[in-house]
């Protein structure tokens, strides 16, 4: 959806703001393939020219003065609505050397014949591939048809925040790696569930991104490898008995108020958080969800949350939360994997470079230590590279690196106008069985319902907007791609 698409676009750009500026005066030894006394010139596709200086070119250069760089900008394609045809577009115009891409451009370039393969070099030039988040490294191989043909120097999954200070005022035994989704839900049910909805405390919240109510059933249903439509958008896939049973268990936790149900924004929130979205950061729920982004809004940055009626709260910061990091929930058929895996910015080299060599150095390098370690002082993502499991400030990073991608049929198009209609109609109907107008299970088949003329109506038109990793409304993982 649109604003699954913004969020993950805006992530990117604020990834590559937070690199700006960095430098490094250590090396990791000069690549055999670049001559210091021959000039070049190597084309990069990339977002555009002064965020690829700031975060790349800069410290390339220094190492390497006898390599320039031509930027071609690649803004206009990543807003284009077909992201993925308008990179092999503009790759076929520019020729390129290296190309920065998102999930969707990689996946559908390595298809077309547009990557080289990148396995023979890394074996030539002896690059530690084992280095690498085994993860980010299998989603590019799936990505890939089986082949690799792109690195990725940042990734991110969710982990589950919890509040160190409730769990022990209430008296509740803090969460573990590998606990399950209901497990979690069974945590939460065990703190009070009294005081009114402008002080109370909650013991789960939803991520500060996803103000959807069914998000959480969608992330539920994720882990078990479910995605509530087919690959090609045609058909609502939630007959399954696994779907009702994760729609009972989450409305029930909105009904006993244990678990806060988030309002959907109205209208073009953009970027502004409501008071709602904010509960675990405010110190009133005492597990969430998130990505690592987190990290660094818990951190401070909390300018740009609004209060529920629209008042300014910039001023008034809230304590810092005594906070702990596990895994985030997963299922128990795979304890060791999760759905929410992603990765924004993949380096790959055009098939048809004459350049194949030195785009290779440039892209060895934003893989090695080096960089890595220039990025992880200012990084609001994870390092694909090992050795990084502690950021700048001291916070253990290390449940974020113990769950591997859970591969999953997903989908990437949808009938437009259908995300939103659905989105709505879930909504109602999730607030209408949280409420006790509607039983769980009426409420359920009316989705099912009404979501299926919902979806057959938006297939009349033929036409598709693309869509973000497991598809649907509202908030998803983190990054573009």
């Amino acid at each position: 959806m649109k604003y699954t698409l913004r969020r993950g676009f805006i992530y990117w750009m604020l990834l590559l703001i937070f690199l700006a500026g960095c430098s490094s005066k250590n090396g990791d030894g000069q690549s055999q393939a670049i001559d210091p006394d021959k000039p070049v010139t190597l084309k990069v596709a990339f977002i555009n020219e002064q965020m690829f200086y700031q975060s790349y070119g800069n410290v390339f250069s220094a190492k390497y003065p006898n390599v320039q760089f031509e930027v071609i900008s690649t803004m206009d394609a990543a807003m284009s609505k077909d992201p993925a045809q308008a990179m092999i577009d503009l790759v076929d115009e520019t020729q390129p050397d290296v190309v920065m891409l998102t999930m969707a451009q990689y996946e559908a370039m390595a298809a077309d014949g547009r990557l080289y393969e990148l396995d023979s070099m890394v074996t030539q030039s002896g690059f530690q591939l084992e280095q690498m988040v085994e993860g980010v490294v299998q989603l590019l191989r799936d990505a890939g048809g089986g082949k690799l043909y792109g690195l990725a120097p940042t990734f991110n999954t969710n982990a589950l925040y919890y509040n160190k200070d409730l769990f022990a005022k209430y008296g509740v035994p803090e969460p573990t790696d590998f606990m399950t989704w209901e497990e979690v839900l069974k945590l939460a049910a065990r703190f009070p569930t009294d005081g009114d909805d402008n002080s109370r405390i909650y013991g789960l919240a939803s991520s500060m991104f996803a103000q959807d109510p069914f998000q959480l059933i969608k992330d539920m249903a994720a882990a078990k490898g479910l995605n509530y439509l087919n690959a090609d958008a045609t058909e609502l896939t939630m007959s399954e008995p696994e779907w009702r049973e994760i729609f009972r268990e989450v409305v029930e936790g909105y009904q006993s108020k244990t678990v806060h149900q988030p309002v959907p924004p109205q209208g073009d929130g953009g970027m502004m958080f409501s008071a709602d979205s904010m509960l675990f950061n405010n110190g009133r729920a005492a597990m969430v969800i998130d990505n690592s982004s987190m990290i660094n809004f818990m951190g401070g940055g909390m300018a740009m949350v609004s209060s529920t009626d629209g008042s300014d709260t910039s001023s008034s910061q809230p304590e810092k939360v005594n906070m702990g990091i596990v895994t985030a929930p997963v299922d128990a058929a795979t304890p060791d994997m999760t759905s929410a895996y992603t990765v924004s910015q993949i380096f790959s080299i055009n098939a048809a470079s004459s350049q194949t060599d030195i785009a290779w150095a440039f892209i060895q390098y934003v893989h090695g230590d080096e960089a890595a370690k220039i990025r992880s002082n200012t990084a609001i993502d994870l390092q694909s590279r090992l050795g990084y499991e502690t950021n700048a400030d001291g916070v253990n990073l290390e449940p974020f690196y113990k769950l591997k991608p859970l591969p999953m049929e997903t989908t990437s198009w949808y009938p437009k106008g259908f995300r939103s209609s659905f989105g709505k109609i879930a909504s109602e109907e999730i607030s209408a069985a949280s409420s006790g107008s509607k039983s769980a299970d009426e409420a359920f088949d009316s989705i099912i319902s009404r979501g299926a003329e919902a979806l057959a109506e938006a297939n009349l038109s033929g036409e598709k907007e693309q869509g973000g990793g497991g598809g649907g409304f509202g908030a998803s993982v983190m990054f573009a791609g």
